[in-house]
């Protein structure tokens, strides 16, 4: 069936997220995807693409998986809905017990909601909670950080960059807020010309705490690599000094491993990199490797012992819905059984010397960087003094353009960002360097410096 006619000047009847609705309509609409198996997706007209987008960050174990859909099948089948309320069903209980399994150290509770977007505000819930009923109300006050995104439900909002422009037009963020820049080791404001990282971005978050009053922080928000904001992988020394930092002055950690978690980076959790044990760990996307929408909030167990007498107010209508927790269950088997994690590690490494190699002489590229299967290629004016190259949306749409025509889906900005399902093999590593390092240097080719002569030289990651 033919995708619909796009009016410029209608309303449309859905509303895409992330567009300008009435731009997109003059671009001809949405690329319309028919079907997807293994890697790749077909549009309606039958051009294949690599997603290197892994739908957003979502389909690690890949597409058309019959063994998922299989067991989600056979979930609605046998009990099609069961609330988390007074109720409960065995695959709920089931996925609580293998992810208590795959968590380090005690985060042996797990509370299932649909979303990432719901995690973080369930996340938050809880942490506040939790001093709450300790004694320390006055605890209310979070530390997030520059670069970082949490979502768009209204917390997740303002716990993200407000320079992601989130709540523009809508209000104010949640009070009780504070921003800290992020290990962002090529624009560091304290150590980016220095010869070695200094952690004095670690030492903002003390800063922060120390500031606001100790005894009125509840929590550090922070994603142990930041995707969205531009894959922003942190010093060895970075995740052990933040829990230093809130061990220090009884302040929880939160990690938000949505984007992360499940064999992202190489590792179950991100946090594992560093043999960091967040207090909370938030969960989505790949839990379910996009077959269903799932996510969770994992808590350490003098958390979840706390606040067990006492009614938390959250919950949703499809919380730890049977079908969801079948497919999740689904997903970390093939996980486990097909080695993905060693997979990412491998692949990832190719991937990210392949692109060094590849981009090493472009004049529009001042970093590439990544940590297991998520990749960014930052470009820049100018190599020597790293000024941001602002694509603009019609650079965008011709970097996407390039990427599409060489059979790639991946997130088309600066910086480029390559995330694709955890499944690739060393082919499609390869292609993907040839058609990212193809699409940049065809920018390249195009590009003017605003001195107006060519740079010899090339950074920022825009966010």
């Amino acid at each position: 069936m033919p995708p619909p006619a796009h009016d410029a000047t209608a309303v449309p009847s859905v509303w895409q997220q992330g567009e300008v609705q009435t731009a997109l309509a003059r671009r001809g609409g949405p690329l319309v995807l028919a079907r997807g198996a293994g890697s790749r997706v077909w549009d309606v007209q039958g051009r294949s693409y690599l997603d290197a987008r892994s739908g957003l960050w979502a389909t690690l174990v890949g597409y058309g998986r019959a063994e998922v859909v299989d067991a989600v099948c056979g979930q609605l089948r046998a009990l099609s809905f069961a609330p988390l309320t007074d109720l409960a069903s065995e695959p709920a209980h089931r996925l609580a017990e293998r992810l208590r399994a795959l968590l380090p150290a005690d985060l042996s509770t797990v509370v299932l909601v649909p979303t990432g977007s719901e995690a973080v505000d369930t996340a938050l819930k809880f942490v506040r909670l939790y001093h709450y009923a300790g004694g320390a109300r006055r605890r209310r006050i979070v530390i997030s950080r520059e670069y970082a995104a949490h979502g768009s439900t209204y917390v997740g909002a303002s716990l993200s960059d407000p320079d992601r422009g989130l709540l523009r037009g809508i209000g104010p963020g949640l009070p009780g807020i504070r921003f800290v820049p992020a290990p962002y080791r090529y624009r560091c404001p304290y150590c980016a010309s220095a010869p070695a990282c200094t952690l004095a971005c670690a030492d903002a978050v003390e800063g922060a705490i120390v500031a606001a009053g100790a005894e009125r922080v509840a929590a550090v928000v922070a994603e142990p690599v930041p995707g969205p904001g531009g894959v922003l992988v942190p010093p060895e020394e970075y995740w052990p000094r933040l829990r230093a930092i809130c061990d220090r002055h009884g302040v929880l950690l939160v990690a938000d491993e949505v984007v992360t978690g499940f064999g992202r980076t190489g590792r179950w959790l991100a946090c594992e990199h560093w043999g960091t044990v967040p207090d909370v760990v938030i969960l989505g996307k790949g839990i379910a490797g996009g077959y269903q929408p799932l996510a969770a909030v994992a808590l350490r167990r003098p958390i979840a012992q706390r606040l067990a007498g006492r009614l938390v107010p959250y919950g949703f209508t499809y919380s730890g819905h049977p079908a969801a927790c079948a497919a999740a269950l689904a997903c970390l088997r093939i996980i486990e059984e097909e080695g993905l994690l060693a997979r990412a590690t491998a692949l990832g490494a190719r991937l990210l010397d392949g692109l060094r190699a590849a981009l090493a002489s472009c004049e529009i590229v001042g970093e590439v960087r990544g940590l297991g299967l998520m990749c960014a290629v930052e470009l820049v004016e100018d190599r020597l003094t790293r000024a941001p190259l602002r694509l603009g949306v019609r650079g965008a749409l011709r970097l996407e353009r390039e990427l599409r025509g060489r059979g790639v889906l991946a997130f088309a900005d600066n910086p480029v960002i390559v995330a694709p399902p955890l499944i690739i093999d060393e082919r499609d590593a390869d292609h993907l360097v040839e058609a990212v390092s193809g699409a940049v240097r065809s920018l390249a080719g195009r590009h003017i410096p605003r001195s107006g002569r060519r740079s010899t030289a090339g950074g920022r990651a825009t966010g």
